[in-house]
């Protein structure tokens, strides 16, 4: 009987397990990188919905009249922290249905409210008939281990 050598080895031992601890390795960080990936697109959808909300708020108050009310009367305030509490009048609480996309200030029963929305309308202390908007939107439930998303817009509107 002949014996054939064969000029071909296997993997050692060693050589698969180099390779599974690279491969392992590899598949914790696109993992990581993965709920990272989730985190951050909650984030920014979070701060683009605030800022669409405050943009939102501003586009109606440049759609009232010169003499309504809620131009005419100063007040209100951002409630940024205790020091500037929520003033009725100047606030509300805004629902945005996930898969529709609307916008509501009527919290569907069992739902929980998103966004709490501030303005404040103020003289200008230089030109007269000029009111100084602004807009903060604050996002109710933040990304896990950062602050809550907030966006504040302001605008000037004169006649």
């Amino acid at each position: 009987m002949r014996h054939v050598e064969s000029n071909e080895a296997g993997f050692t031992i060693l050589e698969v397990a180099i390779a599974s601890v690279i491969s392992t390795v590899g598949l914790v960080f696109l993992a990581t990188l993965f709920t990272l990936g989730i985190a951050q697109n909650r984030m920014v959808k979070q701060y683009t919905t605030a800022t669409s909300l405050a943009q939102q708020k501003l586009e109606e108050f440049n759609a009232y009249e010169k003499t309504d009310a809620r131009i005419v009367t100063t007040g209100g305030g951002l409630a940024k922290d205790s020091t500037d509490p929520k003033q009725t009048g100047y606030y509300d609480t805004v629902y945005v249905n996930p898969e529709t996309g609307t916008v509501t200030n009527i919290i569907p029963q069992g739902a929980t409210p998103i966004y709490d929305r501030y303005w404040k309308v103020e003289n200008d202390q230089t030109l007269n008939n000029t009111r100084i908007i602004s807009v903060r939107v604050a996002a109710r439930q933040p990304t896990v281990g950062r602050r809550s998303e907030e966006t504040t817009l302001t605008t000037v509107r004169s006649w």
